[in-house]
């Protein structure tokens, strides 16, 4: 490597593969309101001319819009300062978003300029600038085997994860395009290609060329897949971590720290009962308390949840139909909405459940559409499956509706289709001022809306995001998926754009940060179809459905679609924390497959 970058494992005297660190000091707050001394980078940091400038608009023009749209919006530039002194730099990748939170990752380098600079100073911080955005970011987990360090930072809502989608394509000689940022926020790119061989066993190189300041940065091909985070430059080339590797590494080393370490602060928490008095949206332990408060909502097994062992010391109920998400009606993002947008959404949203007897066996959202003029709600087919039998529904169910002036009405199927969990359900005498559209053309809006519901409560919530292009794990193959983070209580609720455009009908997929959701074409398909059809009322409806007798265009499947949703069970926090990480695991498997 060239002089002035970092020997990280002579350096560092730890030799854990991961670790915390924070990236301040314990005798200083933080100060956003700093700008950096530009002058000092150009001169300490980034030795020799930047070779981006002379052949950007060369093969950038060779990029689509969309991609090199994409592309720009993954990576970052990271500074570390002392005060007003710039002391490293360097750039990094969005690889994970989880609500306002995104996970970046970099070279270890970082951290060993972090790990330097303390013993001489005391005010340390990590700048993330992406264009003319500046928020401060704070190192977490590294592995210094990969050279990888994570930094997680917080409103920087342009910011897109690179998708993972072709991570093992290699293809030697093709074209590729390295990515870095400057300290002004200014992109930088330089293009190569793949040179054939690996290096030092496990890295790749390219024949890109590039200053220090783009180490960390994100590597594509010219299809916009993502190949690799650049290290350094050499006289063999450009060295990078391979695609697959940054994969690996992220799941089984880094998130799993990242929710061990979650999963402790967790079991740490108080539970605190009831509602908060600012009207903030309960936690999950919260909400274990709510349902076991029997005032509120009756015993547990009216419910259909299974009762607590005899030992549930620290243990709460998971995966319940009560769990919240996003921000309850009249707060948060709600306040970016116009009145009517609100207001519309509200008279249009309903919760729905499903009872055998006293019993409840679902709960899920729905949402008033125009069908056949009369009041008709689309919905999730998981209220009417048969928990022993997926591929059929259960005879002599009960549906309920809970209105939005929360009045509880009987709903009827007329329609259902369990391979693509689609179902409408009629109910009387009720007006419906302006039911959802399901418009013949698609959208074209960057920020989405998930809504939903609480049968119980009545409790109406939405949970904002983007659309992000995933590889689809699910058995359907028409999912799309938007980084809405929504819980079981979203199932069968409506994905919109701000200005209520419809765009989906959402659904539930363990493993996914976000939520998937079928979009409207597919919807529209499966309601025309419903047109050709008598109402359930018409014929028997309890048979096994394991033979498909209609499908989309373009569907090949053989055998009807699985939608699994968790079922409710007592468990400890940490144990539940595990979980979701096993669920991560598997489906990065699975696309690696």
């Amino acid at each position: 490597m060239r002089s002035g970058r970092y020997d990280l494992r002579s350096n560092l005297k730890r030799d854990e593969k991961t670790d915390f660190v924070m990236t301040y000091s314990k005798k200083h707050r933080i100060k956003e309101d700093i700008v950096c001394n530009e002058g000092e980078i150009a001169e300490s940091l980034v030795s020799g001319d930047l070779p981006c400038e002379s052949n950007q608009g060369v093969f950038w023009s060779e990029l689509s819009g969309e991609v090199a749209s994409n592309l720009s919006k993954s990576v970052v530039s990271l500074a570390l300062h002392d005060g007003n002194t710039m002391l490293f730099v360097c750039s990094g990748i969005a690889v994970h978003r989880n609500g306002h939170v995104i996970k970046l990752l970099t070279s270890a380098s970082l951290l060993k300029a972090f790990n330097d600079a303390r013993k001489d100073h005391d005010n340390l911080k990590v700048e993330v600038h992406h264009e003319d955005t500046v928020v401060i970011g704070f190192l977490r987990e590294y592995n210094l085997d990969h050279n990888m360090a994570a930094v997680i930072v917080e409103n920087l809502p342009d910011l897109r994860p690179v998708p993972f989608n072709n991570v093992q394509k290699f293809v030697p000689h093709s074209k590729v395009v390295a990515l870095g940022r400057d300290i002004s926020g200014k992109l930088m790119t330089t293009s190569g290609v793949l040179i054939g061989e690996s290096y030092n066993g496990y890295l790749m190189s390219s024949t890109c060329k590039f200053s220090e300041v783009y180490e960390g940065g994100p590597l594509f091909d010219f299809d916009g897949d993502f190949l690799g985070m650049n290290l350094s430059f050499t006289t063999e080339g450009t060295v990078f971590v391979p695609g697959d590797r940054v994969l690996d590494q992220l799941v089984n080393c880094i998130l799993d720290h990242e929710v061990r370490f979650a999963a402790r602060l967790e079991a740490l928490k108080e539970v605190w009962v009831g509602e908060s008095p600012s009207g903030e949206m309960p936690s999950s332990h919260q909400v274990h308390r709510d349902v076991l408060n029997k005032d509120r909502y009756g015993d547990l097994e009216s419910l259909g949840y299974p009762e607590p062992p005899k030992s549930k010391d620290g243990m709460i109920l998971a995966y319940t139909f009560e769990e919240p998400f996003g921000d309850i009606f009249g707060k948060g993002v709600w306040s970016e909405l116009s009145e009517d947008v609100a207001s519309s959404i509200c008279e249009n949203t309903v919760a729905l459940a499903s009872f055998n007897g006293d019993k409840r066996t679902f709960a899920c959202t729905g949402f008033f559409i125009e069908w056949n003029e009369c009041a008709t709600i689309l919905t999730s087919a998981n209220l009417l499956r048969d928990s022993s039998d997926e591929n059929r529904i259960a005879e002599n169910l009960r549906i309920e509706v809970l209105l939005p002036n929360n009045l509880r009405t009987v709903g009827t199927v007329q329609h259902y289709n369990l391979h693509y969990n689609v179902a409408l359900v009629s109910v009387k005498d009720h007006c419906v001022r302006q039911p959802v559209k399901i418009q013949p053309y698609g959208h074209n809006c960057r920020k989405l809306l998930a809504v939903g519901r609480i049968f119980e409560s009545g409790r109406l919530m939405a949970a904002r995001g983007q659309q992000f292009p995933t590889v689809v794990t699910h058995d359907c193959k028409f999912l799309s998926y938007s980084g809405c983070t929504t819980t079981k209580a979203g199932i069968g609720g409506p994905l919109l754009c701000f200005d209520g455009t419809f765009v989906g009908m959402n659904f539930y997929d363990e493993g996914v940060e976000g939520t998937a959701f079928l979009s409207w074409c597919e919807i529209r398909e499966i309601l025309k179809y419903f047109k050709t059809k008598g109402a359930v009322a018409e014929h028997s409806h309890g048979n096994p459905s394991d033979v498909l007798d209609w499908k989309i265009a373009g569907d090949d499947s053989v055998h009807p679609d699985r939608w699994p949703v968790p079922m409710p069970y007592w468990t400890l926090p940490e144990d539940l924390v595990q979980r979701k990480l096993a669920a991560k695991i598997r489906r990065q498997e699975a696309i690696l497959c």
